[in-house]
């Protein structure tokens, strides 16, 4: 088999691309530039999505697109550039795919397009209904909503053969650009004052990566799979992950809405002051609604399966403080 890759660099990509070659996978990856970091096997392509007629030829010969490119941010200036990463060009890639006669398509999103709530409920699972009322606080959340939109359009219009996986919160080793780790970093450097009553999902990008090769085959079109390995609350979250970098933990505990009024009132004061603020009001936002998933249908369908999430979290902690950006006292 001869996959097609885009983000193959990325946190995700460079798992699932060592998954695809452990499985005797021929994979071509797009990249941006010519200074890549890939394995030797992989045959690298310098595209953008602009190019379709160049993407259209690149597909030549492959057997199967996944497409793992994307852009995380909480930042509300950041929502014109991840529209474009999500949506726009993914209709230029699937209108590639359509030119080459390329029809099994496997796409990365998110959990969070499924399963997140105001209410602490039973986990979620792929049959509840998307919260718009929630998922339209926050573009990336909107952004990779209306992509997977798109995506299931072209697949019930016949032109492609789609699945979509979801994980939750991906952490582990490996992530360079902090694409999903930044909120461990920051319960590391004490950027985290006071907890909140959410609710968190994580999984481990090892576990995730393998999944992602069997949907090549094994996942059934038009359906998605949510990967989640653990549920837990934001407490317990941050007392984890204090733990495994000793540090101390945050003592106050405050209902969502008072932490996100606070930490807004602390943004303020900080723009007022021309500087940047200690806390994140998007993020402490987030932190306050519920994201627990059920991956059952995965653990069915696909073998997914996931390690101890201790063991995530120590192995992320670690690889942040490998990296210089956290230093253990």
């Amino acid at each position: 088999m001869k996959v097609f890759i885009t983000g193959a660099t990325g946190f995700l990509g460079r798992a699932v691309v060592d998954a695809c070659l452990t499985a005797k996978i021929e994979v071509v990856a797009m990249v941006r530039s010519a200074h890549h970091r890939l394995p030797s096997p992989v045959k690298a392509v310098e595209l953008s999505f602009d190019d379709q007629a160049g993407l259209a030829s690149a597909l030549k010969g492959c057997d199967a697109v996944m497409h793992l490119a994307g852009k995380v941010s909480r930042d509300p200036n950041d929502a014109g550039a991840m529209h474009w990463i999500h949506v726009e060009a993914t209709q230029v890639l699937l209108d590639a795919m359509k030119d080459s006669g390329v029809r099994r398509f496997v796409l990365a999103s998110t959990s969070g397009t499924i399963a997140v709530s105001k209410d602490k409920t039973r986990p979620l699972n792929e049959s509840h209904r998307p919260a718009f009322e929630v998922l339209g606080k926050w573009p990336y959340y909107t952004s990779k909503l209306l992509q997977e939109q798109e995506v299931l359009r072209r697949h019930e219009a016949g032109d492609i053969d789609a699945v979509i996986l979801n994980p939750s919160l991906m952490l582990g080793p490996g992530d360079d650009r902090l694409s999903s780790s930044t909120d461990v970093l920051n319960v590391l450097n004490r950027r985290v004052s006071a907890l909140t009553d959410g609710t968190v999902a994580l999984v481990d990008v090892r576990d995730c990566a393998p999944v992602f090769v069997r949907a090549l085959t094994e996942g059934e079109g038009g359906h998605r799979y949510l990967l989640n390995g653990a549920n837990m609350s934001l407490r317990v979250f941050v007392e984890r992950i204090c733990t495994a970098g000793d540090v101390g933990i945050p003592k106050v505990s405050l209902p969502g809405k008072w932490a996100v009024r606070g930490a807004k009132f602390l943004d303020g004061i900080a723009k007022a002051a021309d500087r940047s603020a200690a806390i994140d009001p998007v993020s402490v936002e987030i932190g306050s609604y519920h994201w627990a998933c059920d991956a059952s249908k995965a653990k069915r369908t696909l073998a997914f399966s996931a390690r101890d999430p201790q063991e995530t979290i120590n192995a992320t902690v670690h690889f942040l403080e490998k990296k210089g950006l956290f230093r253990r006292t």
